[in-house]
């Protein structure tokens, strides 16, 4: 029979007990959407001195010619490049990764946030399979996804790429320091974390896009604590704004705690897009300064854990993940009256054949390779 089971939004877990994240891979993404393992060729590293806030940096500048590589790919939301990192990490490890869960940080993110949010603003549509003792959580691509950007979300694209590197700054030129605000910006790079972490008993590898270093990088080393988020938000110049901006920082802050990001660097533009001033958060004092200013947003990240804490729990127990068989098994995790919705795939679903003998979540490469250790 069917799996069916339903979580009301409004429910919350006493867990609080979460695992400090530890990066335990990484990979890149070119303009072509291929993944690079265990390389970190798009890396940046984070450089906009105080100086340049004078020179009316233009974040519009470029708009028509920005290369939206991710309209041209086939699905944003892969997990084959998580998968590749994984099964890299394995071969090298000679043993299969501790972990109950398997996801991006963006879809662990949304999944937290839809206790927060309406169906019209975050609307959940993922498929979850269970395969090999596991859980993997895989975001569905929605129709005309990307396929076009406007300038509000191009002006931060635009901010992250006149504010990083793609080296050191000792080992950069002259020249591209100096023209590196007229350099054209794409969504096809991307620098890629993979971490472990738990929250609960619960453990769980997710996959998370970095912005940048902020100083140094350590060689052969758990990067984690070097990497900052870059934020952009328009200038905060009345009650209605300090609100929404309050809002839009606990959604950041709940990405990068949950991968352990420790900084957030965040620029703000006026109506111009004109680049105005840049400020710096650390990702742990956020909830105090939230809490200080607006008490209802600071309680937000506490219920935001234990919501963590409550789904991921409910999800281990509702699916069947028996390690010992490597049969998948296809779920739908949808969010309808208040209830995330988990309703397994039956094989007279359209999906079904591709999700379960194809490779619409987990790529036959990956599945060859478990069947083998």
């Amino acid at each position: 029979m069917a799996i069916s089971a339903s979580l009301f939004i409004n429910e919350k877990s006493s867990t609080t007990a979460l695992k400090q994240p530890k990066e335990i891979g990484y990979y890149s993404r070119n303009q072509d959407g291929e993944f690079l393992i265990q390389q970190q060729s798009q890396l940046k590293y984070y450089y906009l001195p105080n100086s340049d806030l004078d020179k009316n940096l233009e974040l519009s500048s470029g708009f028509k010619k920005f290369k939206n590589c991710e309209s041209k790919f086939e699905d944003v939301h892969t997990l084959k490049g998580l998968l590749q990192s994984i099964q890299n990490n394995e071969q090298r490890k000679q043993k299969k990764v501790k972990a109950d869960i398997l996801a991006s940080t963006e879809t662990i993110t949304k999944l937290i946030l839809s206790a927060f949010d309406n169906t019209n603003i975050n609307p959940i549509d993922m498929v979850v399979v269970s395969y090999d003792g596991q859980i993997f959580i895989k975001q569905q691509k929605s129709q005309n996804e990307n396929s076009t950007i406007d300038l509000n979300r191009y002006t931060t694209y635009k901010y992250k790429s006149l504010s990083t590197l793609s080296q050191p700054l000792s080992l950069e030129s002259r020249e591209i320091l100096e023209k590196r605000n007229k350099k054209l910006c794409n969504n096809g790079d991307k620098f890629i974390s993979m971490t472990k972490t738990g929250v609960g008993k619960v453990k769980l590898i997710l996959s998370t896009d970095i912005d940048c270093i902020f100083d140094f990088k350590d060689e052969g080393k758990d990067n984690l604590k070097h990497y900052a988020q870059l934020v952009l938000n328009p200038t905060v110049n009345t009650v209605s704004e300090s609100h929404k901006f309050e809002n839009g920082m606990f959604r950041i802050w709940l990405k990068c705690f949950l991968a352990g990001i420790p900084r957030i660097i965040c620029g703000f533009k006026n109506d111009d897009n004109i680049l105005k001033t840049v400020e710096e958060f650390s990702t742990s004092e956020i909830p105090v300064l939230l809490k200080e200013n607006n008490p209802e947003v600071g309680t937000k990240c506490v219920n935001a854990i234990k919501w963590y804490g409550l789904f991921t729990d409910w999800l281990l127990k509702m699916i069947p993940h028996d390690a010992s068989t490597m049969e998948i098994r296809p779920f739908r995790l949808t969010l309808a009256d208040n209830h995330l919705k988990l309703n397994e795939i039956e094989s007279s679903d359209p999906e079904y054949k591709q999700i379960v003998e194809g490779d619409a979540v987990l790529s036959t490469e990956f599945q060859q390779w478990r069947s083998s250790i």
